[in-house]
């Protein structure tokens, strides 16, 4: 029985990573990139990491070979977990384009195989709800929206590790296997993978906390496991925690800020057209499944029913029937979140639980269930491919990107395409005012919008005269050439200031300090040509937190594999027989 369930499960496995394949093909065959608003922002993040990777610095601070080369704290700030696989596939395969479809198929490989053995652990072993539950969830219409509509990569990526989160917590109240640590790990891979989620889900978490409150039986004794949790979390996490503080703690930051979340734009109606016509929402096939579930509303057992309660109201939150809480909450700053629409990420996940219980129900009843299974997953990836070859054919007018950008000529905002590697150079590496591209800059940079422009155009200012320099990028930090006439000349580089930094002039450490633009100044008491070279110096409390959360990270992941061997060697011995 042992070999026959080992085997079953490489089956499922090997059906997951093909059905992820499929689902990609449409985009490596196009092989182009079209823009969603957010993906200038999110390969600019990629292109800094892999160039670091490929220099061998494992971790970039400050981005320096992208995002203007003015060294942003992005990934101190932005979890950059997600960025790996797509850095690592930029190192190895030499078109761009390949490359990032590549990074996004072993994002969702990865999250084909959490979302099965997550369905393993609810659904008790059963492959074939395991099977559906992970196609339906992450083969979504709403998933791939993200991914390409958007190219929010934070959003997406935070997706992969909501079953973890949610089942975590389930089982901490409801099995007597107490996992808690599951919710750990999925906690760590979401903070280190996108904040905003963060925020989300952590709420999520609230609610399924309380609601267990009133459900559970013995909660007091259980909530142990919880709290358990939480500080194994914020242990596995204090890399992160430290990096955002020492940020901060260096100035006055710019963020990207919202101004209220308004919902009066999505009517009820409105929302259930967009279930409907596959746009944005969770999709055709999870809104007929949704329909067909509550029409076989008996039929579903009580765990189902929840799910199906929190996903609808999660729904109706995204809509203008909520607005008297968004108003609230528009006094609060989890305005944060910037769009209700962000919370269907959790009204696709319940709604896919409660969509995989309602195929069960129909196959069940037939009498070819093994053809039913193999007929839903196809048709899940028919509904998944019908889309994403909508969204490549209604995008193929879109402004090609085959020139460096300048003031004089910046590259669109949004809605333009990337046919060519020589299209991807020039948005990661030339002029750069797209989404994000001053996000996290000191305030005190952006009081005057000529300062900006000054700063990423690479604009010095010795003594008092504007001299434009040519970076030369290494890892978290920046070289600069230039000559001074004067003796004693008081140097401002378009470099900006978080107060970490090694400072060499002339292969001599100099002392530096903050100037009235927010960036590095620098003294040079000769004259004549000089080298300055500006390197991030991680702070001790980074590098102590850094060995925190791997001990922590390892010691997680350890406990896991060791307490699931000690519990299929104690079941097998309990059953002698199998």
């Amino acid at each position: 029985m042992k070999k026959i369930r080992s085997s079953s499960n490489i089956v499922a496995l090997a059906m997951l990573f093909i059905a992820g394949i499929v689902a990609i093909v449409p985009y490596l065959t196009a092989n182009t990139l079209h823009s969603g608003v957010d993906m200038s922002f999110h390969l600019n993040r990629i292109y800094d990491l892999a160039q670091n990777i490929k220099n061998g610095n494992y971790f970039s601070y400050i981005e320096t070979y992208a995002n203007n080369q003015v060294g942003v704290p992005i990934n101190m700030v932005y979890g950059a977990l997600p960025l790996y696989p797509f850095a690592l596939m930029l190192n190895i395969f030499s078109n761009k384009i390949i490359a990032i479809y590549l990074g996004y198929l072993v994002i969702v490989w990865i999250s084909l195989m959490i979302s099965y053995y997550v369905g393993l652990k609810y659904w008790q072993k059963d492959e074939k709800r395991a099977i559906l539950f992970a196609v339906v969830y992450v083969l979504s219409i709403y998933n791939f929206s993200w991914m390409f509509g958007t190219f929010d990569l934070g959003q997406v990526s935070g997706y992969v590790f909501l079953p973890l989160i949610v089942y975590g917590t389930y089982s901490i109240f409801y099995r007597s296997s107490r996992e808690w640590w599951l919710l750990s790990i999925g906690m760590i891979g979401l903070i280190y993978s996108h904040m905003l989620s963060t925020l989300i889900y952590s709420f999520l978490v609230g609610v399924l906390v309380i609601i267990a409150l009133f459900t559970a039986p013995d909660f007091w004794k259980k909530i142990k496991y919880f709290l358990y949790a939480v500080m194994v979390s914020l242990l596995g996490t204090a890399f992160y925690w430290s990096t955002l503080y020492c940020v901060y703690n260096s100035n006055k930051l710019f963020i990207t800020k919202s101004n209220g979340i308004p919902t009066a734009g999505l009517k009820f109606g409105d929302a259930i057209l967009s279930i409907f016509n596959n746009d944005g929402s969770i999709g055709v096939l999870l809104g007929v499944l949704l329909i067909i579930g509550l029409v076989l509303w008996k039929k579903q057992n009580a765990e189902a029913k929840v799910a199906a309660v929190i996903g609808i109201v999660f729904l109706l939150a995204t809509t203008n029937i909520f607005d008297f809480a968004w108003n609230f909450i528009n006094k609060t700053p989890l305005t944060i979140i910037q769009w209700p629409g962000r919370l269907l990420c959790v009204v696709n996940f319940f709604i896919a639980v409660f969509a995989t219980e309602t195929l069960f129900i129909l196959i069940s009843e037939s009498k070819h269930k093994n053809k039913g299974y193999i007929l839903s997953v196809i048709i899940a990836i028919f509904v998944v491919l019908s889309n994403s070859y909508t969204f490549l054919n209604t995008h193929q007018q879109q402004p090609v990107v085959n020139y460096e950008p300048s003031v004089q000529k910046q590259l669109p905002f949004t809605d333009y395409q990337i046919t060519s590697n020589v299209g991807f150079n020039y948005l990661v590496t030339g002029y750069n005012q797209g989404v994000g591209s001053i996000d996290y800059w000191p305030e005190i940079s952006m009081k005057d919008g000529s300062v900006v422009r000054e700063i990423v155009q690479h604009i010095a200012i010795i003594n008092t005269k504007k001299v434009k320099l040519q970076p030369i990028s290494i890892t978290d930090g920046i070289n600069y050439q230039l000559t001074t006439n004067k003796k004693d000349s008081s140097v401002d580089l378009p470099f900006l200031n978080y107060n970490s930094y090694e400072i060499q002039v002339d292969g001599r450490k100099e002392n530096y300090f903050k100037t009235r633009r927010g960036t590095i100044g620098v003294k040079i008491s000769k004259t004549g040509q000089h080298e300055i070279k500006i390197k991030y110096v991680v702070p001790k409390m980074v590098k102590a937190a850094m060995i925190i959360s791997w001990l922590t990270v390892i010691l997680l992941l350890l406990f896991g594999i060791i307490r699931l061997l000690f519990r299929n060697t104690a079941f097998y011995k309990k059953r002698p027989n199998l």
